[in-house]
């Protein structure tokens, strides 16, 4: 559970945004975008160890740690996203296995930091949506769903047009900020830049959201176009699910929704980008090749960074 914060921002102008624009922006405080810049710094370090180093930090039954490039993708398998990421699950968090395989890795710990920062705004948020769209409606339950991810990009090594292919990500919301050019959104049936190496970070509506609505917010669809730049692009994501040992009804209900289930959808939705659905992540049962392929390479000596793309 996330622990109480005071908290006294006024979230309704970014509900505003959201029925205006179809997502929103926040400012980040001077704390947070230090400690997003701490992550930025220690992904780049992390990601530049021999594959050995990172295979140890992954625990992919339980979709926790480093995953390398290849298994997620956006559209098809035959186009993986081309990226390297780590991942940090609240679900996780206290788990034996999960906290034996992350034990002593400086940016899972930073990670787990900023995860309890955005959620912070999260819990702001949906508490405007609600008092906007569903008063006396529940509290959303969030937190044992949502995950953060750093995503590390080396744009100059693929000739791909696309580091990944349009989509929407298919959970209630998004949150993203990037330290370099790349990600576009779709505002008005066309790409835009979305600008997010400043000092704010974009929150982007996904289906789940939708559903959530009657269809009032549209989920955004997004890609990350290759700029070729030689440097590495770094990408921090909250990415936020209902918890689903929970019963969720709409804020607000309408043919769109009737009949649907929506924890359902969040349980299955990652499997369309490759991913296990959220009740295998949550037993250990995901990724059993990932599982296999870690065992392999750290069976064998140590190798170059570079072996791993």
């Amino acid at each position: 559970m996330l622990p109480p914060v005071n908290d006294d921002r006024d979230y309704a102008p970014l509900v505003r945004q959201f029925e205006e624009k179809g997502y929103a922006r926040i400012r980040l405080t001077d704390a947070l975008a230090r400690d997003i810049e701490r992550v930025y710094g220690l992904g780049r370090e992390f990601f530049n160890r021999p594959e050995v180093e990172k295979q140890t930090y992954s625990m992919q039954s339980f979709v926790e740690g480093y995953r390398e490039l290849g298994p997620e993708y956006s559209q098809v398998p035959e186009r993986p996203d081309l990226t390297e990421s780590f991942s940090a699950w609240n679900r996780n968090r206290g788990r034996a296995e999960v906290e034996a395989a992350v034990a002593g890795c400086e940016l899972h710990g930073a990670l787990r930091e900023v995860s309890d920062q955005l959620s912070v705004l999260v819990r702001g948020l949906f508490g405007a949506m609600r008092d906007r769209w569903a008063p006396g409606h529940p509290d959303l339950g969030f937190y044992r769903g949502t995950y953060v991810q750093i995503n590390y990009y080396e744009p100059f090594r693929h000739s791909a047009e696309m580091l990944q292919d349009s989509h929407e990500d298919a959970h209630l919301l998004t949150l993203v900020k990037a330290n370099a050019p790349g990600l576009e959104i779709e505002v008005d049936g066309k790409f835009i830049p979305a600008e997010v190496e400043g000092d704010e970070l974009v929150v982007m509506p996904g289906s789940l959201l939708t559903l959530m609505t009657g269809g009032k917010i549209k989920p955004m669809y997004h890609q990350v176009r290759n700029s070729r730049r030689r440097d590495p692009r770094c990408s921090l994501m909250l990415f936020v699910n209902p918890e689903i040992d929970q019963k969720l009804e709409p804020w607000i209900r309408n043919e769109t929704n009737t009949g649907i289930d929506i924890i359902e959808r969040a349980n299955e939705g990652p499997k369309q980008f490759g991913m296990p659905t959220l009740v295998d992540g949550d037993s250990g049962e995901a990724f059993p090749e990932l599982m296999d392929h870690k065992e392999a390479v750290l069976a064998h000596k140590p190798q170059s960074a570079s072996g791993a793309r």
